[in-house]
């Protein structure tokens, strides 16, 4: 009896080890815990904004990207780094980091979606003193050949359809990735600060955005805007969270309403949750001219234009606006305006 039970506990500890070994989550624990001979130094790329910001705290500060692990590259990875994510960016800081100061778990596993291992520093901080480097790269954006594509303009199907989701492997696909790079060429070209999928006529829950040029903004128009550079990025099938404790007025046009422009009530902050172009799940948290940025992008995936939610007694050309009201404020020009309904005879 002692024998047969002794057989039995084994077949069942060796079918047990079995399935263990063939799960696919304790197949992915596995290789997540995977280390290699940590290097000594470690290199981080920063925007010049985010490497201002950080030089008065303790830690680094870094961006929505790096919101679930932080991404880190070995010195031989960097130049690939810098050519696939940095090559239209242009100015940035590469910071050599010393690996031993850093605080939090560090894991060489590969990329959510990709085939290459990097490393990856979860529920941890860069200390300003492992920086041991940091070095400012300038350099002018390269000239894209990517074709330009049309902006469909307001009354067109196109902005009055919600667009779908995309699937990772959709996202991944060259169909996808050349659309964004047409995409980006377009948004800059027009100018603007952001462009939706619907807006060149694609059903598709995706958009681009970047706000970097502000020379035509004097410094007192940029603190009464809130607005601060945003590098190029990409969302897609996006979710957002309105903080709706704080609104705020302001004029707002569209690539799609060309030659337009109206005030536009809109959250001061928001939470966005979506993937970009790499397909990786990515949370942005806003405020100021960025939260409108995105309000006014994912209004157009979910059919919905900014003279939806304008004051309509606003709504005017941009020539007009500059004509009749530039250098007014946006109260003064609801007061001219916006008629106040107790002022008015009911009939």
């Amino acid at each position: 009896m002692g024998n047969t039970f002794s057989a039995i506990f084994t077949i069942c500890a060796l079918i047990v080890s079995f399935l263990d070994a063939n799960d696919p989550l304790h197949k992915f624990e596995m290789e997540k815990i995977e280390m290699v001979d940590t290097p000594k130094y470690l290199y981080k790329i920063l925007s010049l904004r985010l490497w201002d910001a950080s030089q008065k705290n303790a830690h680094l500060v870094l961006s929505a990207e790096d919101e679930a692990f932080i991404h880190l590259s070995t010195k031989s990875q960097l130049n690939n780094i810098l050519k696939k994510y940095w090559s239209n960016i242009p100015q940035f800081v590469v910071l050599k980091v010393e690996t031993s100061k850093l605080h939090g778990k560090l894991v060489y596993e590969t990329n959510p979606g990709g085939t290459s291992k990097y490393y990856h520093l979860y529920q941890g901080l860069i200390p300003l003193n492992s920086v041991i480097e940091a070095k400012t790269i300038y350099q002018a954006p390269p000239q894209v050949t990517a074709p330009k594509l049309d902006i469909v303009q307001v009354g067109h199907p196109a902005l009055r359809q919600t667009a779908k989701e995309l699937s990772v492997e959709e996202i991944l696909s060259p169909e996808i990735q050349d659309l964004i790079q047409e995409m980006k060429i377009t948004m800059r070209t027009a100018p603007g600060v952001g462009l939706a999928a619907p807006q060149i006529g694609r059903f598709i829950q995706l958009a681009v955005i970047e706000d970097m040029d502000m020379s035509h903004l004097s410094p007192e128009e940029l603190v009464k805007r809130d607005r601060t550079p945003v590098p190029f990025h990409v969302i897609i099938n996006p979710h957002i969270r309105l903080d709706d404790s704080e609104k705020v007025d302001f004029f707002e046009g569209c690539l799609s309403l060309d030659g337009f422009c109206a005030v536009v009530p809109r959250a001061k902050s928001v939470l966005v949750e979506c993937l970009n172009e790499r397909a990786e799940p990515t949370v942005i948290k806003a405020k100021g001219w960025y939260a409108r940025i995105l309000q006014h992008e994912i209004d157009h995936l979910n059919a919905t234009l900014f003279i939806d939610r304008a004051q309509l007694q606003t709504f005017m050309s941009v020539e007009n606006y500059y004509a009749r009201w530039k250098g007014k404020s946006v109260a003064e020009i609801q007061a001219s305006l916006v008629e106040n309904p107790s002022n008015k005879c009911c009939f």
